[in-house]
């Protein structure tokens, strides 16, 4: 009967602690109870304004390039490093081009391998439109570099 008890009031106090949240304002957030508000609130717009780098083809066919070409692994530290370098100026993200070109050859993805361009990029995406018809916004680039060794016979299409 204890044993009953015990397990009666555990449940009711887990219960209650998942529950709790939502009595909170929309704007409170709190570790580790949570009402996840960054999912909350409807967002205003699906639009994504990014600095990112991909990698060209001498066909033109383009390829995202992933963080470990960037010298991480991690998602937001390379994109930390991107949106970083480009608010540094030109000289810097011709640098971040140039390394990001020189890792690539050695790239176990064979297109990233094959890429003859890194163009480092800042483009305005809709998340919905790229999603559901493979839609690409307005892109600037920011840099372009060669990729050593991989040099196109002709001019590599945009």
């Amino acid at each position: 009967m204890v044993d009953r008890v015990v397990a009666v009031v555990v449940s009711a106090g887990v219960l209650a602690g998942v529950l709790l949240p939502l009595s909170w304002p929309a704007s409170r957030d709190s570790f580790p109870l949570s009402n996840y508000p960054m999912f909350a609130h409807e967002r205003r717009s699906p639009v994504l304004n990014a600095v990112y780098a991909v990698a060209i083809d001498p066909d033109g066919s383009r390829h995202w390039v992933p963080p470990i070409a960037l010298g991480t692994r991690e998602v937001l530290q390379a994109r930390a490093l991107l949106e970083g370098t480009a608010m540094r100026g030109r000289s810097a993200v011709r640098a971040l081009c140039e390394s990001i070109a020189a890792r690539l050859p050695a790239m176990d993805d064979p297109g990233l391998a094959g890429a003859a361009l890194v163009r480092v990029v800042r483009g305005s995406h809709d998340a919905i439109a790229y999603f559901e018809r493979g839609e690409l916004g307005q892109e600037r680039t920011l840099s372009s570099c060669r990729v050593p060794g991989r040099e196109p016979a002709g001019p590599v299409k945009p």
